[in-house]
């Protein structure tokens, strides 16, 4: 598989053309990224498009038509061309093909570059409309981060510190999809302690947290990094079980339908609606401490 490589004097990343997956953060000897450990999850950080999370049944309806996709699109699957490659930054490419067309029928270009600055990687994802219509679609990341980060400290150390007091709740999911139940997760609070069975019941998904931002922090109270998700209506955190060294903040334009969605595509919740000939972009931050 081809990696490139970004770098400066503090940070480097590696960045996968297949899915324009990043699959490195590295700073001084540290790596901060997930390892893609297929015991629990085989990837570092994909890139969710054109849909995030699940459709009711694999199954979603364009006018009379019906399509098929599974959970977080085909995006990170996808073959990406390098379109520039300096030392601090990389963009990459995908375009909708025939195989993605019978997934979605919709042309379309993704871009994702990649940006280090100082101590913080920036990544944007920019999806143009190439259709001769509006097209329709959700967006997200889904970086996982090493937790613990240290051999010898437990996941249960850490927690997730947000800089505004927050009254939040969690949306529940069952097989994939959220089933309407809810649980409050912050009272008055900006901790989320990360306990062996927080992810019992699947990823937390908050919606229009005040927050824009949380850190990553250790048992002895150091940040150890800083997510920046400003913009974003949804925020996604995630680990597979109790023993799963890695915890994932997903930032998202979208979320997995409710048991009771229609098939209605463009009436899905958290929806982009992109006119002909415009673009769409977002921007997450990862600023190692």
């Amino acid at each position: 598989m081809s990696r490139l490589a970004i770098s400066n004097e503090i940070l480097s990343a590696g960045i996968n053309q297949k899915g324009a997956e990043l699959a490195s953060i590295y700073s001084f000897g540290q790596e901060y990224l997930g390892d893609a450990n297929p015991k629990y999850w085989a990837r570092h950080s994909a890139i969710l498009f054109p849909i995030v999370g699940k459709v009711k049944n694999n199954q979603y309806r364009i006018d009379n038509q019906y399509f098929e996709m599974g959970q977080h699109g085909f995006a990170r699957d996808l073959m990406f061309q390098i379109m520039e490659h300096k030392e601090n930054k990389v963009v990459l490419s995908a375009l909708s093909n025939p195989e993605t067309l019978k997934m979605y029928p919709y042309h379309f270009e993704l871009q994702a570059s990649y940006e280090i600055v100082s101590s913080t990687l920036s990544v944007t994802y920019t999806v143009l409309n190439k259709d001769e219509q509006a097209i329709y679609f959700s967006l997200g990341a889904h970086p996982s981060f090493k937790c613990p980060l240290k051999v010898g400290e437990k996941r249960s150390d850490y927690y997730l510190l947000f800089p505004e007091i927050e009254n939040a709740t969690r949306e529940l999911i069952e097989d994939g999809l959220r089933n309407g139940a809810k649980q409050k997760v912050l009272n008055g609070d900006n901790r989320i302690r990360i306990t062996d069975n927080l992810f019992d019941h699947d990823a937390l998904i908050f919606h229009r947290l005040k927050s824009s931002k949380v850190s990553l922090m250790n048992g002895q109270h150091k940040r150890i990094l800083t997510f920046d998700f400003e913009g974003f209506p949804y925020l996604g955190i995630w680990s597979k079980s109790a023993d799963a060294p890695f915890v994932c903040l997903e930032p998202w334009f979208g979320v997995a339908d409710t048991t009771t969605a229609s098939w209605d595509f463009r009436q899905k919740e958290g929806i982009v609606f992109l006119p002909v000939g415009e673009s769409f972009a977002c921007t997450h931050k990862v600023t190692i401490h």
